[in-house]
């Protein structure tokens, strides 16, 4: 009997790389079909926690469900810290853009939308974790207001 071996899904190669370059990060990768629009990602860090959505972009379209773009719109509407991160092909630029943008992100090329960051390769990893953290001790500052 012949094995066949599935190459893995493009997001998976996201999750990698984003697990073995930012290590100062509590990771835990939720596959949630019960729950529609959980993100692929939560993390907790010294400066809080928060959640990223994975996409790999084809033609700089990402595609997110109409559970997607709720789940990340309520989340962010409700003083949380959610994220979609994206990259198209092997060595494209990495973009992190607010969870308050997935609307957009599902309608539009994402070159047209103002990332939160973008990150060329080879990729500045802290750079990422930085910005992800600016955003959540901004979003407590106005928490505690």
């Amino acid at each position: 009997m012949q094995t066949i071996k599935m190459s893995p899904k493009p997001e998976s190669k996201l999750w990698k790389l984003l697990r073995e370059n930012v290590t100062d990060v509590h990771w835990t990768r939720i596959e949630s079909w019960a729950s529609p629009g959980v993100p692929d990602v939560n993390g907790c860090a010294s400066f809080g926690e928060f959640w990223i959505e994975l996409k790999v972009a084809k033609n700089n379209k990402i595609v997110l469900s109409p559970h997607q773009i709720s789940w990340l719109l309520s989340r962010c509407r409700f003083g949380g810290n959610a994220f979609v991160l994206t990259k198209e092909g092997r060595k494209g630029p990495l973009f992190l853009f607010s969870g308050l943008q997935a609307k957009k992100l599902a309608t539009s090329n994402i070159l047209e939308i103002e990332p939160m960051v973008k990150i060329e390769a080879p990729y500045d990893w802290d750079s990422l974790l930085n910005r992800i953290a600016v955003s959540c001790r901004q979003n407590k500052l106005s928490d505690d207001e």
